[in-house]
């Protein structure tokens, strides 16, 4: 029997689809929330397009969403990305909660977590080393 995480990608404009057919070509399956994903069936993506985000709980990791009828669902995942989010969802300098969720925050971001990928192949190390590449580059804006 083979077991899939469950990996939900979070994104607003084009960020989520393009993050959730990167993942989902590496890991297998991903759910997406948010808009673009027309195409993205072939790739492996589950689209919940009258999904809206209430609320995350970054420490489970799951996202609370309202559906179409004002129903609250939660999704409960094993990996959760959330890509182009607008308001911040964690201290100045964090971008991974224990190496399951991962925060971007436009395209540069995804392209370097897309890097550690590449490099890593795992979803932990891979995290860690996006951690510690955007901290190295935002202490060196200080």
């Amino acid at each position: 029997m083979t077991y899939f995480e469950r990996i939900v990608v979070v994104g607003a404009a084009g960020l989520g689809a393009w993050a959730a057919a990167c993942l989902a070509r590496r890991f297998g399956p991903v759910d997406l929330i948010g808009p673009g994903a027309e195409r993205l069936a072939d790739a492996g993506v589950r689209h919940h397009e009258r999904a809206t985000v209430r609320e995350f709980d970054l420490d489970t990791p799951a996202v609370i969403v309202e559906n179409d009828g004002g129903r609250l669902q939660r999704l409960v995942c094993d990996r959760l990305l959330v890509a182009g989010w607008p308001v911040p969802l964690l201290p100045v300098n964090r971008w991974v909660v224990d190496g399951k969720v991962a925060i971007t925050r436009d395209g540069a971001d995804l392209k370097l977590l897309s890097t550690c990928f590449d490099a890593n192949g795992l979803w932990r190390p891979a995290l860690a080393d996006y951690q510690f590449r955007r901290q190295s580059g935002a202490n060196s804006l200080i």
